[in-house]
């Protein structure tokens, strides 16, 4: 898989909610259509997970994508991992009740991945722009006053997941796009917290939606996962997790970086992808 690991430094303040910042994650999955028998499957393609770092008061973002489709079963679980860790804190994000985890709930019956978890508490941007009169995450940093250059959106991904997975011409440039789309969207998340203020009042308790992630087990296989979710915990007290995958072809950084990194440092992303895909053929 193709994964990308960051920290940015910056002024984060919270003008969106009355809690802490650090209780705040923004997620977003990325989907693409698998066509079997003329029949398609939305499928899951990667995810962009962000949030401020109470340690170290820099926003952590992370952007994983597959580089084999067989690979959606781990890159699930991964989300799954993910979001339990964090699942007292409130999830954000555009249409995340209605597309996001609708579309999470279905792959994890598919492939039965069970996932006994509480309800998460979820804060969809999609209710607040039926009000308000903008579409989608782009409407909304318009509305914010925040500036993006975002050269593609989401249907890029319907499109050209597969060129990535076939390494078709212009693979690369593909899966360096994709990046970007995601880190822009990650770095502007937390601009949305800082200029929610000016346009609506704070977000408040009784805003959140409690949504169930997954769906029933067995009884002894519930106490089971709770019993080896309890020793992860106990385990690993670090406040970022990363599982260190073992196929030869994944990329993975951790960095500390301003914003003006963010392209030099996809570059080098993408110039790494190529090595290893030259040295596979000699």
């Amino acid at each position: 898989m193709y994964k990308l690991e960051i920290k940015l430094d910056g002024k984060f303040v919270n003008n969106f909610s009355i809690g802490s910042i650090y209780d705040l994650v923004f997620i977003d999955l990325e989907f693409w259509p698998d066509y079997v028998n003329g029949k398609a499957t939305q499928r899951i393609y990667g995810y962009t997970l962000t949030r401020i770092l109470k340690t170290s008061k820099q926003q952590y973002i992370k952007v994983k994508f597959l580089e084999f489709k067989t690979e959606e079963e781990e890159l699930i679980k991964e989300i799954i991992k993910d979001i339990d860790k964090l699942k007292d804190k409130t999830f954000i994000g555009f249409n995340i009740i209605g597309s996001d985890l609708i579309t999470l709930r279905r792959r994890l019956k598919a492939l039965s991945i069970y996932s006994p978890y509480n309800k998460l508490n979820i804060f969809d941007f999609r209710k607040n722009a039926n009000f308000k009169g903008y579409k989608g995450l782009n409407g909304l940093f318009e509305y914010l006053e925040i500036k993006v250059n975002k050269k593609i959106d989401g249907r890029y991904f319907h499109e050209n997941v597969k060129k990535v997975f076939l390494q078709k011409n212009g693979w690369i440039d593909i899966l360096l796009t994709m990046f970007e789309y995601c880190l822009e969207d990650a770095a502007g998340y937390f601009k949305i917290v800082s200029n929610w203020h000016k346009k609506d009042s704070r977000i408040t308790k009784d805003m959140i939606t409690n949504e169930l992630l997954g769906y029933s087990v067995p009884e002894e296989k519930l106490s089971l996962g709770s019993i080896q979710l309890e020793e992860e915990i106990k385990i690993e007290l670090e406040e970022i997790l990363t599982v260190e995958d073992t196929q030869s072809a994944q990329t993975q950084l951790i960095t500390t970086l301003t914003v003006a990194d963010l392209e030099t440092l996809i570059v080098k992303i993408v110039q790494k992808v190529i090595q290893q895909e030259l040295k596979k053929l000699k």
